[in-house]
């Protein structure tokens, strides 16, 4: 049995996480690999700039014991945008 998955890894902080290519796909839509390395924002350093994104290909034995990320919600949060504006 033949796996991908999504790894995603910061450079600097040095943390690899594992993602299901559909739940990336849910969240961000179909963009090509190399375009999501821009779209991820690393959970401990908050840098976006030293993340990297690859395909992994796990064969059966490798998916037993794994740890992957699991997609269980999308939330939508709204923030204010002001500016200051003289009447």
């Amino acid at each position: 049995m033949l796996g991908q998955y999504v790894k995603i890894t910061c450079r600097w902080c040095k943390i690899t996480r594992t993602y299901r290519p559909l739940d990336i796909l849910k969240l961000v839509g179909d963009v090509h690999v190399l375009k999501l390395q821009h779209r991820f924002r690393c959970e401990k350093c908050d840098r976006k700039n030293y993340m990297e994104v690859e395909f992994k290909s796990v064969m059966g034995s490798e998916i037993v014991g794994m740890q992957i990320r699991e997609l269980v919600e999308i939330r939508m949060v709204k923030k204010p945008i002001w500016r200051d504006r003289k009447l």
